[in-house]
């Protein structure tokens, strides 16, 4: 089933897409069921339905399903598709019917869709029958209504019946398991009088699935039965008596049982038995001839070759069946005329447009693309399984068009292509009606009309606005494209034009040499024209070329000559060793092919006579093999017109023939390769007629009467026959030369049939030209088609290994000689590639081949591995000086402007080896050696410079092979200005410069390569050969360059390309544009090593080298980048250029050239501002180490321009991580470990203050050794600076709320201490690793004081190794830094820092803790004192840290004298200096009063302005100011107006009036200048100046309330609130740790202030913030202390509780009766109705006593709780007794109490007044045990516990009481009875649920994060239900009063 996925359901686009299923065919699938049920449940309906029911089935054959290719029958579904997944490869192999594997992804597929195809098959059959059935029976019924005799409409019935029967084949193909269906399928069969189809029906139910079963043995089902009965029958009426003997009749026992199943035998029985469409006697005598139709798209030869052709091959593989007798009819369009179109080389763009046109027309026919001819010519044989292969399937079915049409779309598929007709609107328009409406008329069309018309033109507008920016963009495209170009060709031009080299031009130039239409214009006499045509003829013809991209272009330049193996060219395949065939043949097939003369033959395009041919075949009855001959002969035999006319009264040509198609006109490919298959599979049919034509030729002759029989009078006709003989031998001659080429793939087999066809023809065309020959008495030497003959017999006979080279060689000098005492004729034969020309010339290129034939069979043997004897044997023929010297040769242009053959006056024997004197045979002439290569054509050159070049690459002469290779390139750059290459026709040229182009191709990678990496490349190179190089490499260039155009213009004006047809030639059209941009990157890079050669040869006239050839690479790289091919050739360009500007790194604007270099190869970005990148699509590759190294320079440079702090946010951070992953860790050396363990042993050294002295004067370096090696070039180029300070930087420019990893600065510390490994005198790397361990500690005490109360060893060791650090630093900077403005202001923030570090040191919370020398002490020996431990050196005091510091800080002020932190930090120095103990400072310079003062007010005036109003104001400075001025004036060192006055230097104070002289006025004037440094922190930041504010009230005045209340009222306002918490955060500028002391001070104030003014509530809030915030503390122990003190004493006199009071109360208290009040006194306490101040007082401190835990020693707690409770025990006991005693009282006058004592003995002494213990044994004298101070804690902290309450339960049952007369019972039951009492009064307090009201702060402190107290346990009676409710004494009589009632 279908899934369906909610539209808001979220999902993971780019994880889950390749899990995705497509479910598209599973709901067509179901779309088809829901059709396919849809018509079953109309055709079961019954006949009224029918319509309905035939609507429905069309539908359901519309489906989509049956147009997928597993829907179709195997066989169709073969023919069109080939094997499917899951299909059998052979078809007829296997006939089972197995269930088709759908391609689909879901399970059910597979499963449901063969399925609904059977079904929806056999279902129509059965509805075509049932309609049918119904049709009759409509029939019948109304004849006999109307009385009429029925008739049975045979005719009409037979289309639907056939239709039937295929769907119910169709369903079959589905499944053959269906017995019904198959008797059904019989049944059909019979209906339509096929007894074979009947027969194949049944027998197909009796095999069975099941092979092997046999029939006279297995029981028969009832299908089984029916169908051998049908069988029997059937073989009964075509008396078949043996298969009625074979098979056994079906035994029936019950032959009633027979009868009544023969009435259901017939399956359909309202049809009739038969149509008698059987029946002999309405059969007629035959069928009537049948044509098959051959429908041509176009009026075109090769058109209708192309078709034939494909009949031709379907009929002979028996995919299309004509039959016997079937003729041909050929279908020709109406449209267009019957002409030729001659094409001359006037107009050669037209004519290989035609051509390009012909041969696609020729594909579209059907679908047919036979492919060319290896270098013009077939390279074999094509066999019927590569037709088969190669070409389209046809629909062949053996039906016509028409019966094809009545099939239907439902048939095998429905359709194989949907066809989508635009049916008209039944609404039609008033334009459409022929009544449109004007312009003005006053109808009013309506508002969905005119709405729908604005949605259009809106549309439209939208349309044009896209057009316009699109339009925009190709224009501003454009124009950087012409940009580039004319920068681009003005400076390469500018460079060659130095040189003398104008081979690049202008690109004006360019632009009109590739968009001219026809350079053949130009006037061949006008230098101009001429040197314009030489120059621009190969870049037209490229450009031209490119706009006609087809595959075998694309092969042709991607394989070479013909191979279509990639690697190379057919020249450096050949070249290879490694290939056996490449030898001398190879080398003079090149040799051969090389000096073609343009062709004057026009292109044979258009259908001149095709009319006419049409008309006299489809005249008479051909079949396809006749038609196909007679196409041969309308191209091979000449043209007949007029009568018989005997040829010896003409001249040597034939006024009567026209010549043929073959020599008049130049094939296309598609045309020749078209001939060729025609002449092969009609081989012998066309080898027969011409034998018989040529037998009737010679029978005349014999026959002839009365005449001479050698002046026989031949006729056109016949002479036209014996030329199509000589014409097929050619033809023949060039297929076999073809397949035969070493490059030629073919197999032996085909070689031999070939070559055994050839020898047929050979035979045939001799007999007929000598029958001419001797016939003919007038007959001339040089008629044409004797010499084409002679020609051919002779080229045939040098393929024959029979024949020896000398017969040939006197063959060729004969024929050379025939024809130049004949005139020296010149027969073309264009359409041949082997003999392409027959003349003199040609002839004596034959024989020059032939004459050097043992002089290169030495050179190019394979047997030849001796360089040296190569090289000496080419290079005196390649050397044309050495011609010179020998022969006194004139010069011969061969491979240069000044260079020729030559041969040496040297001999060469068998082996290849020169020697004098000769060994084997004589060297050949010189001559002949110049001749061959000047005839031989540039592949002979460049294939003897190329192997010239092995044999050099053989001994390793890199110079030589150089300059070879460059020899090729000017050589094969040369031919294109040739005369042969300019006079050929433009299909040649093209063909010729796609072939040479892969050759350069083959040549300059390599070429390149050497210039590159071999330093001695040019050394061969002298200034002729630079300047000849240099030439051709440019015209390269420029040429490869047009293809750049052709680019841009199809991307700027949207050309349209045609689009590759398949993925094969879309991957074929990727790898040439690739091959064209990497020889285009090639050959501008080999240009600039050839420039760049000729700037060194002359320096003079390059006077800015470096300069001028940046340019030129900064223009190829922006031209090449723009174009996005830059990475072309595997980036080499980049890379050379990459190297190039590493090298000269001091040129204008190299950093942006480096920059873009380096993205396009890597992907990183370099320059700080990114915008000056430009994106060129290059795929990035893996960065190495040494190209890292080389960029790290470069990288520096750019971070320096570069805020570190914004360096994470650039894309310079990605460059300098991944550097760093790719330079890696150094290895570890000894050097670097003795330097280590150097710097571990400075840095826990302690801090001697000689070293600070002296790092001030630049004294201080480290014992450290020099290392090197690979990385010590990394670390002096500062990269772990580098890495370090970014790593430092990262860590704090990073925002931070809470404490965090410090991995940076792990990171940081590492980098830095690995470049100081390698050298400690860089004094930067000092002062960067002093701030890592400033940021360090920092991080440590900036979130807690925690490290700082544990006095925590890291902190002392983070500032030790900091001033380390920093003192080292200093040193080495005073020692080795420069004097650039960046140094000296690095310097100033090294003194800042430093000073700061000391200061801070000096200052709590370090509190001079690292200038401690506890751990340092060592031992010293000295006279009187022996063996002594003291510390080495002394310890620096505060004040001269101070004095230290302030140094650094005036040193600071030197570089920057306006940098408010230096004012500020020195003014503190000087401060605490002035006012230092003088015991400290009796012996030191006294600190001028003002000179703080002035510091001060100097860093108030240097404070930056605030930029913005968002932007925080720097208050330090300000608040400093007002402070030192009030305590200064407060100290008397200043008058009130002098203060007034210095105050003046802040805003925040000039608006404030100022005070008189009246010393009371100037606290108010105070405040309101902190009032308005407050108002202007808005965020709250500082606190100093609230605390200041406080302490300005209260200092004065801190015994009076106001003050403090004021005070109070100044800290509530921001630092504490309510519940005591306490706001206090870290400024930007203060100092890290300060806080914390801040924040101990403010506490400890204002804990003095709550005490002052009684405050317990805030003070018990403070008390619990301060003991839960341990962390914001220093010192919290200490603070903890002070609080509780403070604390203690305020609730003491809260609470008036004098001290020692518990000695006063329970001094005489006796022990048992403490126990007994004490009890009393806890009931009480838990009261719910008790309320004490005492006893809240008591409570707070048990809550103090449990907050503390052991913080403090509790000894003063403790006398708190005892005083406290023994008040409350003094003030409540006594109340409590009484109470007690009255209660005992009225107990005791009770009635039951007076009954009691009745019944006893009267002598019973009264029960004691008090509590009394047991019975004390007469004589002993008890010891009075007093009250214990822990007993007194444990009592009171559970008479201000909270009791557990405790569950209410059902009253307990009362228990009698024992009424005991006796007075030693009454006695003992009175005082347990009073325990009982106190337990059961505590219990019923628990019953109620009350507690104690606890202090009425409990809640004060409800923000608090205290933890909460554990309540102690109430412990419960022993037995709680021992005493009754009636003996429980009731809360009133508790209480003293009595309850109501009781008198």
């Amino acid at each position: 089933m279908a899934t369906f996925t909610a539209l808001n359901e979220l999902s993971d686009a780019d994880e889950d897409s390749d899990d995705e299923v497509d479910d598209t065919k599973e709901i067509q699938i179901e779309e088809a069921l829901k059709l396919y049920q849809n018509a079953l449940k109309l055709h079961s309906q019954g006949p009224q339905y029918y319509g309905e029911a035939a609507e429905a089935y069309q539908t359901l054959w519309r489906s989509e399903i049956f147009q997928y290719p597993e829907s179709l029958s195997r066989l169709r579904r073969y023919e069109l598709y080939g094997a499917l997944p899951g299909d059998k490869v052979g078809y007829y192999d296997d006939t089972s019917n197995e269930p088709l594997n759908a391609v689909s992804g879901a399970d059910g597929i597979s499963n449901t869709l063969p399925q609904i195809l059977y079904l929806s098959y056999k279902n129509y059959a059965q509805f075509k029958l049932d309609s049918i059935a119904h049709g009759l029976d409509a029939a019948r019924t109304e004849a006999n209504q109307q009385g009429t005799e029925y008739v049975l409409p045979k005719n009409d019935l037979e289309p639907a019946i056939e239709t039937s029967l295929r769907y119910c084949s169709d369903a079959l193909e589905k499944d053959d398991t269906d017995l019904e269906l198959w008797r059904k399928t019989s049944r059909i069969g019979s209906l339509l009088g096929s007894r074979r189809i009947a027969r194949f029906c049944l027998e197909a139910i009796l095999d069975g699935e099941d092979e092997g079963r046999d029939l006279q043995l297995a029981p028969l089902g009832l299908e089984d039965g029916f169908a051998k009965e049908e069988l029997m029958h059937l073989m009964s009426i075509i008396d078949d008596e043996l298969s009625m003997f074979k098979s056994p009749k079906i035994d029936l026992k019950h032959k009633r049982l027979s009868v009544k199943l023969k009435k259901h035998m017939d399956p359909y029985p309202r049809l009739p038995i038969s149509l008698g469409l059987d029946d002999p006697k309405t059969l007629p005598l035959g069928r009537p001839p049948i044509r098959h139709e051959i429908h041509v798209i176009n009026k075109d030869w090769t058109v209708l070759g192309t078709a034939l052709l494909q009949h031709l091959v379907a009929a002979q593989q028996g995919r299309l069946t004509l039959g016997a007798g079937t003729g041909i009819l050929i279908v020709i369009p109406d449209h267009g005329q019957d002409t030729d179109v001659d094409m001359h080389e006037s107009d050669e763009h037209d004519g290989a447009e035609a051509q390009i046109q012909g041969e696609i027309a020729a594909a579209d026919s059907k679908n047919l693309e036979p492919g060319g001819l290896e270098s013009g010519v077939n390279d074999f044989i094509r066999s019927d399984e590569d037709l088969h292969t190669n070409s389209g399937v046809p629909n062949f079915d053996g039906l016509s068009q028409e019966e094809t049409a009545q099939e239907g779309i439902a048939h095998q598929g429905l359709a194989e292509e949907t066809i989508t007709i635009s049916l008209p609107s039944r609404k039609r328009s008033s334009a459409s009606a022929g009544m449109e409406e004007p312009a003005d008329s006053g109808r009013i069309r309506s508002k969905r009309i005119r709405a729908r018309e604005s949605v259009v033109d809106t549309g439209a507008n939208e349309d044009m606005t896209a057009d316009h920016q699109t339009k925009q963009l190709d224009e501003h495209l454009q124009q950087r494209y012409t940009h580039a170009n004319h920068w681009l060709f003005e400076i390469v031009g500018s460079f060659l034009q130095r040189l003398d080299v104008g081979s690049l031009g202008s690109f004006e130039d360019l632009e009109t040499a590739c968009f001219e239409k026809d350079l053949q214009k130009d006037d061949e006499h006008d230098e101009v024209d001429q040197f314009n045509r030489e120059r621009n003829t190969a870049v037209h013809d490229f450009f031209k070329l490119v706009q006609t991209w087809d595959d075998n272009k694309r092969r042709l330049l991607l394989y070479g000559h013909g191979s279509e193996v990639p690697g190379g060219g057919a020249l450096v395949r050949n070249l290879d060793g490694s290939h056996s065939a490449a030898g001398l043949t190879a080398f003079f097939e090149h040799s051969k092919n090389g000096a073609q003369k343009r062709t004057r033959r026009p292109l044979l395009s258009g259908g001149r006579g095709i009319t006419d041919f049409a008309k006299r075949v489809n005249s008479a009855w051909l079949q396809i093999e006749q038609v196909s001959l007679q196409w041969l002969e309308c191209l091979l035999r000449d043209d007949i017109h007029g009568q018989r006319e005997a040829y010896h009264n003409r001249s040597n040509t034939r006024r009567g023939n026209k010549p043929s198609k073959y020599i008049s006109h130049k094939w296309p490919d598609v045309l020749k390769d078209t001939v060729v298959q025609m002449l092969v599979r009609l081989d012998n049919m066309i080898y027969c007629h011409m034998q018989a034509i040529c037998d009737s030729i010679d029978g005349r002759i014999l026959d002839r009467h009365g005449g001479d029989v050698f002046d026989f009078d031949f006729t056109n006709e016949d002479l036209a026959h014996i030329t199509m003989a000589e014409t097929i031998f050619e033809i023949h001659f060039d297929v076999y030369a073809s397949i035969t080429n070493p490059s030629s793939k073919v197999d032996l087999g085909t070689r031999m049939i070939q070559q055994e066809r050839l020898s047929r023809w050979a035979r045939l065309a001799s007999d007929v030209v000598n029958l001419r020959w001797n016939c003919t008495r007038s007959m001339s030497e040089a008629d044409p088609l004797t010499l084409r003959y002679m020609w051919t017999a002779s080229l045939y006979a040098t393929w024959s290994a029979d024949v020896s080279r000398e017969h040939v060689l006197l063959c060729m000098t004969d024929l050379k000689n025939i024809m130049q005492s004949a005139g020296d004729p010149m027969i073309e034969l264009q359409n041949n590639a082997v003999m392409p020309e027959v003349s003199a010339s040609a002839a004596e290129r034959e024989i020059s081949r032939m004459a050097t034939m043992d002089f290169f069979d030495s050179i190019f043997s394979n047997n030849n591995g001796d360089a040296l004897a190569i090289i000496e044997s080419l290079e005196p023929v390649l050397d044309s000086s050495a011609i010179q010297r020998a022969f006194g040769t004139p010069d011969v242009e061969i491979n240069s402007e000044k260079s020729g053959e030559v041969a040496g006056e040297k001999e060469i024997d068998d082996e290849g080896k020169t020697s004098t004197p000769p060994s084997k045979g004589p060297l050949p002439p010189a001559q002949n050696l110049i001749q061959l290569l000047e005839n031989g054509g540039v592949s002979l050159k460049v294939f003897l410079w190329q192997r010239l070049r092995e044999a050099y690459e053989t001994i390793q002469y890199l110079p030589k092979v150089f300059s070879c290779s460059l020899r090729s390139i000017e050589l094969i750059m040369r031919e294109f200005k040739a005369p042969a290459y300019l006079h050929s026709s433009i299909d040649h040229r093209q063909l010729m410069l796609l072939r040479w182009l892969k050759d350069i191709d083959d040549i300059l990678a390599p070429t390149l390569l050497l210039a590159l990496n071999e330093p001695t490349a040019y050394n061969y190179v002298d200034s002729d050969h630079l300047v000849s190089s240099t030439s051709a490499v440019a015209e390269l260039a420029r040429l490869l360059f047009s293809f750049t155009l052709f680019e841009d213009r199809v991307c700027v004006e949207h050309i349209q390309v045609a689009a590759p047809s398949d993925p094969a030639s879309a991957k074929s059209f990727a790898l040439a544009t690739d091959k064209l941009h990497d020889m285009q990157l090639q050959a501008w890079t080999l240009l600039y090593t050839l420039l760049k050669e000729g700037a060194a040869q002359n320096k003079e006239l390059f006077p800015t080298k470096a300069e001028d050839f940046a340019e030129y690479l900064r223009w190829v790289h922006y031209s090449m980048g723009i174009r996005c091919f830059c990475k072309a050739s595997d980036k080499l360009f980049l890379k050379y250029m990459k190297a190039e500007l590493l090298r000269e790194n001091r040129i204008e604007r190299w950093e942006n050239d480096l920059a873009q270099v380096v993205y396009d190869l890597y992907g990183f970005k370099l320059l700080s501002n990114m915008n000056e990148l430009q994106e060129h699509r290059c795929p990035t590759e893996s960065l190495d180490r040494n190209t890292a190294i080389q960029l790290m320079d470069f990288v520096m440079m750019q971070v320096v321009r570069v805020n570190l702090k914004d360096l994470p946010k650039t894309d310079l951070k990605l460059t300098i991580d991944k550097m760093q992953q790719v330079i890696g860790a150094p290895q570890v050396t000894s050097g670097m470990s003795h330097n280590k363990m150097i710097l571990n042993a400075y840095l826990r050294s302690s801090i001697n203050p000689v070293g600070l002295i002296n790092s001030l004067n630049g004294i201080g370096e480290l014992s450290s050794v020099p290392v090197l090696g690979e990385n010590s070039l990394v670390a002096a180029k500062g990269w772990y600076i580098l890495l370090g300070h970014m790593a430092l930087v990262r860590f704090r420019t990073q925002k931070r709320v809470s404490a965090g990893p410090t991995d940076d600065l792990d990171f940081a510390r590492g980098f830095f201490r690995r470049d100081l490994e390698y050298s400690m005198e860089r004094w930067e790397t000092w002062y960067r690793m002093a701030q890592v361990y400033d940021s360090k500690l920092e991080e440590d005490v900036l979130w807690s004081a925690e490290k700082i109360n544990n006095n925590s060893p890291d902190l002392v060791e983070f500032q030790r190794h900091s001033i380390h650090c920093y003192m080292m630093a200093l040193a080495t900077a005073i020692r080795w830094a420069d004097t650039s403005f960046e140094t000296v202001g690095k310097i100033s923030e090294l003194y800042t820092d430093f000073g700061i570090r000391i200061y801070a040191s000096s200052r709590a919370p370090f509190s001079m803790g690292v200038f401690k020398l506890t751990n340092y002490e060592r031992h010293f020996s000295g006279p009187g004192q022996g063996t002594h431990k003291k510390p080495a050196h002394t310890e620096l005091d505060v004040y001269s840290a101070w004095k230290f510091a302030s140094v650094l800080f005036k040193r600071a002020l030197v570089e920057k004298p306006n940098h408010w932190m230096n004012h500020y930090m020195l003014g503190k120095c000087l401060w605490k200096m002035s006012n230092h103990e003088s015991n400290i400072r009796h012996d030191r310079l006294l600190v001028a009063p003002r000179e703080p003062l002035e510091a001060f007010i100097k860093s108030v005036k240097t404070v930056p302005e605030r930029k913005d109003s968002r932007q925080e104001p720097i208050i330090e400075p300000h608040y400093k100011l007002v402070s030192i001025v009030h305590k200064m004036v407060q100290k008397r060192r200043l008058s009130v107006e002098e203060g007034a006055r210095a105050l003046e230097a802040t805003p925040y104070a000039r608006k404030i009036p100022s005070p008189s002289e009246d010393p009371d006025m100037w606290e108010p004037y105070i405040l309101q200048i902190l009032k308005a440094l407050r108002t202007a922190d808005k965020a709250n930041w500082h606190h100093r100046m609230i605390a200041r504010a406080a302490h300005v009230i209260y200092d004065d005045s801190a015994n009076e309330i106001t003050a403090a209340m004021g005070a109070k009222h100044e800290f509530t306002q921001q630092i504490f609130t309510k519940t005591m918490a306490l706001q206090v955060w870290k400024p930007e500028f203060e100092r890290a740790g300060r806080h914390f002391v801040y924040t101990s001070t403010y506490i400890l104030f204002f804990s003095r202030l709550l005490v002052q003014l009684n405050d317990r509530a805030g003070m018990e809030s403070l008390v619990k913030r301060a003991r839960k915030r341990a962390s914001d503390f220093v010192n919290h122990s200490k603070i903890w202390q002070e609080i509780c003190l403070a604390y203690l004493k305020l609730l003491r006199r809260i609470g008036q509780v004098p001290e020692a009071y518990e000695d006063t109360v329970f001094k005489s208290i006796n022990h048992d009766d403490f126990q007994i009040h004490s009890s009393r006194l806890e009931s009480w306490c838990h009261l719910p109705t008790t309320q004490s101040s005492t006893l809240d007082i008591l409570r707070d401190i048990i809550e103090l006593k449990k907050l503390n835990n052991g913080l403090m020693k509790a000894t003063l707690i403790d006398d708190l709780i005892a005083d406290t409770y023994a008040k409350v025990y003094e003030a409540v006991v006594p109340e409590l007794i009484q109470k007690i005693n009255g209660e005992e009282n009225r107990e005791r006058m009770s009635l039951t109490n007076l009954l009691m004592s009745t019944d006893g003995p009267t002598d019973t002494p009264p029960p004691p007044t008090t509590p009394s213990q047991n019975p004390i044994e007469p004589g002993v004298r008890p010891r009075a045990k007093g009250v214990g101070r822990r007993e007194l804690q444990r009592k009171a902290e559970t008479a201000v516990t909270k009791p557990l309450p405790t569950p209410i339960t059902a009253r307990p049952p009362r228990v009698a009481e024992t009424i005991t007369t006796t007075t030693a019972s009454s006695q003992q039951a009175a005082p347990a009875m009073q325990v009982m009492k106190d337990e059961v009064g505590r219990e019923e307090a628990g019953q109620v649920g009350s507690s104690v009201p606890g202090s009425v702060h409990d809640s004060a402190d409800d923000e608090s994060e205290l933890s909460e107290i554990d309540e102690e346990m109430v412990i419960k009676p022993l037995f709680p239900n021992l005493v009754s409710s009636a003996s429980t004494p009731k809360r009133d009589e508790v209480d003293g009063e009595k309850p109501a009632g009781e008198n």
